[in-house]
């Protein structure tokens, strides 16, 4: 049963409305980045519980999240209320997710492991739920927003500047200020004491970029599609997504989510191991390193919009999702066959921090054009099924993506463990053999993924041409739903 159409022509959203609606995935970038950053190390070195027991907590809220993001996804494009199928999903979710959010990092001091752990599956889960209602809602009011094939992937470009951008403050933040090392040597990412102060900051930032998100476009509620009422329960959802699968295009930019989701677990569960002890690097230094990021963001997000104009999306993803991979390895193999720097030394760092820049500009790049490409599969889908299905599609790539992306997090917890990598650590006192063979295990495990994700790139099949053929498509079917006359009560 087709969606109904909007009563008059949606008018055009503003850049300002799309700044504001971009803002909120700020929220996005604190959780994400702080979570893949700071989780592992805080729990494992901070609190003491061993590594595998932490991944194990990821991987349950892993297998939470395959069955709570479909259904949240096919509940949001069915919803109807006065605020539209969005909106009341992402107002509720903001406040319990702060909340969960500031607990998650700080269990109570006099709990022993067993209490912590059950603490961490508690807070862990309630923050995935509600970014699971709040992510999967706002993003997929990105399509009808805009419709623009180079305009969508701007807004894409803008949500994940902010979302990069916040995720880079809050860590540089955090090593400069919240966990900042002491003169005296205490203090840190590895002191649980800094971390009251840290969330209560985040969470603070996470309920209001959330809240001026949802105000800011709730006056287009009015002119977006309206759901039918198909009569179907929520299971249905499961049915529809693996549904989606048979479009081809689907298939191959869903798969790439996943293969990235396993590529980057391993990355963000080992960034600071690698910083800290295979780098040598302070946290001074981290620091630098992650505003070094936060322009390469700047730069990819100004550049991606005219590569894409002029490469096709398709093609420019090819390439730069293939150099950043190269780039991002280099440091890591050149040191494995001793060509690197010696740690400690301003030509290792400054070599670092040249890799860093240009690997974030093609990183950047590279996930701005591939949600573009997802966006424009909502299109394709809404002319085969009849349906804007934006939520549960987005929930898909979620469900695929969160699926295996605990396999990323264990991966890089029985790393950790394999190569039998010391609790409560410090630099100068890890074996050279060990932080070698961190480097020799980590780098061909994320060559090998990348290099699959970057060959289901290739199945991509929706260029200019077809979304614009997609788009008039559907002007046409909803001109026709417009002027047939309404059904007879008589008939």
């Amino acid at each position: 049963m087709a969606d109904a159409a909007p009563s008059t022509t949606m008018p055009r959203v503003g850049n300002g409305t799309l700044t504001l609606y971009s803002l909120g995935a700020v929220s996005s970038g604190i959780k994400l980045k702080i979570l893949e950053t700071f989780l592992l190390i805080f729990y494992n070195q901070a609190i003491g519980l061993p590594p595998a027991a932490v991944s194990s907590v990821i991987l349950i809220a892993t297998v939470f999240d395959t069955v709570t993001d479909p259904v949240v996804g096919w509940y949001s494009d069915r919803l109807r209320t006065p605020l539209g199928r969005r909106h009341p999903l992402m107002y509720g979710a903001a406040l319990p997710l702060a909340i969960a959010f500031f607990l998650l990092w700080n269990p109570p001091i006099s709990f022993g492991h067993t209490a912590t752990y059950v603490w961490m599956i508690a807070s862990y889960l309630v923050v995935r739920f509600g970014y699971s209602l709040y992510e999967n809602s706002s993003k997929a009011l990105a399509p009808e927003l805009v419709t623009d094939y180079d305009r969508r992937t701007t807004l894409v470009s803008l949500r994940i500047f902010f979302r990069t951008l916040a995720g880079l403050g809050a860590t540089v933040l955090a090593y400069q200020y919240f966990l900042k090392v002491a003169p005296d040597g205490t203090g840190g990412v590895t002191d649980r004491n800094g971390y009251f102060a840290f969330a209560l900051f985040c969470s603070v930032v996470i309920l209001v970029v959330i809240l001026i998100s949802a105000r800011a476009t709730q006056w287009i509620v009015p002119w977006l599609s309206k759901p039918a009422r198909d009569g179907g329960g929520p299971w249905r959802a499961f049915g529809e997504m693996f549904g989606m699968l048979r479009n081809r295009s689907a298939l191959a930019i869903l798969s790439v989510g996943m293969l990235v989701s396993i590529s980057s677990g391993v990355r963000n569960g080992l960034e600071l191991y690698f910083g800290l002890y295979f780098w040598g690097l302070s946290q001074h230094q981290l620091s630098g390193i992650a505003t070094m990021t936060a322009i390469a963001t700047f730069a990819g997000a100004a550049l991606v919009p005219v590569v894409a104009r002029n490469m096709g999306k398709r093609e420019a993803a090819l390439a730069a999702f293939t150099l950043a991979v190269l780039f991002a390895g280099l440091p890591i193999l050149l040191r494995l066959i001793g060509l690197m720097p010696a740690n400690g030394t301003m030509a290792l760092y400054a070599i670092l921090m040249a890799d860093i820049f240009v690997s974030g500009v093609l990183y950047v790049m590279t996930a701005v054009l591939l949600n573009s490409m997802l966006a424009d599969v909502t299109d394709e889908l809404a002319v085969a099924t009849g349906r804007r299905s934006e939520g549960l599609l987005f929930a898909a790539d979620g469900f695929f993506t969160k699926a295996v992306s605990g396999f990323g997090v264990m991966i890089s917890g029985g790393l950790l463990a394999f190569i039998a990598f010391p609790a409560h650590a410090h630099a100068a006192t890890v074996p050279a053999a060990t932080l070698w063979w961190l480097g020799a295990l980590y780098l061909p495990i994320v060559i090998l993924v990348n290099a699959a994700a970057i060959a289901m790139v290739w199945m991509f099949r929706i260029d200019r041409h077809r979304h614009e053929e997609n788009l008039r498509t559907l002007a046409e079917d909803a001109a026709k739903r417009t002027a047939e006359p309404a059904p007879s009560a008589l008939t």
